[in-house]
């Protein structure tokens, strides 16, 4: 029998989703890159911070980013741009019927004193198990030779690694408490003593990943 040309397959019709836009979706944008200012997400994604302001006027919807925020970050684009679901849902692997989350920081780059917000970074939960820290309190930081995981709770200075501030500079500095609190700070192979009060200690070091 030869085939009916006239026959077709039965192809389902794709409906167009009703897409979120404007401030609703940079909204969420800031949310997940833990940004205060709209304007900030164009330094984030190396765009001119008039078109964040177009995103706005036009309520327009800002694909191309979406994905981008999707694919460093694992954010839903269900939630993003539908606003359905959760933001980072579980993810289920059935075949080896395992489940694990996907554990997302807030990201920085520390350089020259000053923390410039870089796109969120996704970890594996396990790497921090031995912790015991909220997730909300930790937060990845990139310097120019490696990658930080900074526990902001952890705020009072013993001995370790921590992010300080010092005149409104940030540093990564080793630590070490004396008596009286006073405290050594470490710089290289110098050292100098300062008292507590005379620095911030935005949190402590407590994994540095090398970048290879």
């Amino acid at each position: 029998m030869k085939p009916n040309p006239t026959h077709k397959s039965h192809v389902p019709t794709i409906s167009p989703y009703q897409y979120l836009g404007g401030k609703t979706v940079t909204s969420k944008l800031c949310s997940v890159l833990n940004i205060d200012e709209y304007q900030d997400l164009a330094d984030v994604f190396g765009i001119p911070r008039g078109t964040v302001s177009t995103w706005h006027s036009r309520e327009t919807t800002p694909f191309e980013i979406a994905i981008r925020s999707h694919l460093a970050t694992g954010v839903s684009l269900r939630w993003l741009l539908l606003n359905e679901g959760e933001a980072f849902p579980t993810l289920t692997n059935t075949g080896a019927e395992t489940t694990s989350n996907v554990l997302i920081l807030s990201h920085y780059q520390l350089k020259s004193g000053e923390l410039t917000a870089l796109p969120a970074l996704s970890f594996d939960p396990a790497l921090l198990k031995q912790s015991n820290t909220e997730p909300h309190h930790l937060m990845a930081l990139q310097t120019a030779s490696t990658t930080m995981i900074i526990d902001q709770s952890d705020n009072l200075p013993i001995s370790g690694s921590y992010l300080i501030t010092i005149d409104n500079l940030m540093s990564i500095n080793d630590i070490q408490r004396l008596p009286g609190n006073q405290l050594v700070l470490h710089y290289g192979q110098s050292s100098i003593a300062v008292a507590q009060a005379d620095i911030n200690i935005i949190g402590k070091v407590i994994i540095s990943i090398n970048h290879i």
